[in-house]
């Protein structure tokens, strides 16, 4: 097979993050051991975890120096002291003395209601830990997940080191331009997660998605992380099966046109197939 050139985005610090990941959420044990095992061979070098997944022990890499390795803290896990503790057993199960990115993996925390101000103090507190690992060298780069335009605002008045990445749900049905908008502005880097709509009837069934796939000889799914790489997202698409593992990958060999690019982009229409950050008021 020949060989995927995959390309590299630059932080807001300079560091360098590769532009498509290999996505772990609801996978676990052996299946996700060969899945990484196979992802590595085909190309991969960043792999997107999280806590919250509970499958910190099954992820190993060899080489660990060419691996990008992303983690979050959970809703459970914030707060100033309870992010220290995590981050140092999250480091124990990935068997690695470093992280490339820690992300806080939601706006809210738990025991507070979503309209609840406490939501913004414990945020603080737990970016604070976050500044304070990457000081320590334990985490090279730093962010958040699911954070919106007003969730950020609060956050970069009140932060010493602005976020790297904004990881959100992004696929042609569902992109938050005010918040993508804001990023932007800010330098902020867009990750991409359920970049497929995983695989929801209401994209694959699409009749313009489809068009697409036939007009360029590739899958809808392939179209769909196609037009989030050339909106400059970083895509994280995520799967068991060797043959969408490596088709997932396959999206560097195409470019899609302006025009065609343009009729994706009307597809919006803020449907979330996972979490919607928006019920976080503060």
């Amino acid at each position: 097979m020949q060989k995927i050139i995959v390309p590299f985005l630059t932080l807001n610090n300079g560091n360098k993050i590769p532009q498509i990941g290999y996505g772990t959420y609801q996978c676990s044990g052996k299946e996700l051991v060969e899945g990484i095992k196979y992802a590595l061979q085909i190309g991969y070098t960043h792999i997107d975890s999280a806590s919250y997944y509970k499958n910190g022990l099954d992820i190993r890499v060899p080489r660990r120096e060419d691996i990008f390795i992303t983690s979050k803290i959970a809703p459970y896990e914030q707060g100033y002291e309870n992010t220290l503790k995590t981050c140092k057993k999250i480091l124990q199960d990935l068997d690695t003395t470093y992280l490339d990115l820690l992300l806080i993996h939601w706006p809210g925390s738990s025991g507070n209601q979503p309209n609840s101000p406490n939501n913004a103090t414990v945020r603080l507190q737990t970016y604070k830990a976050l500044e304070q690992l990457f000081q320590e060298g334990l985490i090279k780069n730093i962010g958040v997940s699911n954070f919106l335009k007003h969730h950020l605002e609060h956050l970069l008045q009140n932060c010493k080191i602005k976020p790297v990445i904004n990881q959100i749900e992004v696929h042609p049905l569902c992109w938050d331009q005010a918040t993508i908008e804001f990023c932007q502005q800010q330098n902020i880097l867009i990750e991409a997660y359920s970049p497929i709509a995983r695989n929801d009837p209401k994209l694959i069934q699409n009749q313009k998605m489809i068009n697409l796939s036939k007009k360029y000889n590739k899958s809808v799914a392939q179209i769909s992380l196609r037009w989030a790489v050339q909106k400059g997202f970083i895509v994280l698409p995520k799967s068991k099966t060797p043959k969408y593992i490596k088709e997932n990958f396959e999206i560097f060999d195409f470019q899609i046109l302006e025009d065609d690019m343009k009729i994706i982009d009307k597809l919006n229409q803020n449907y979330h197939t996972c979490w919607d950050p928006s019920t976080v008021i503060y």
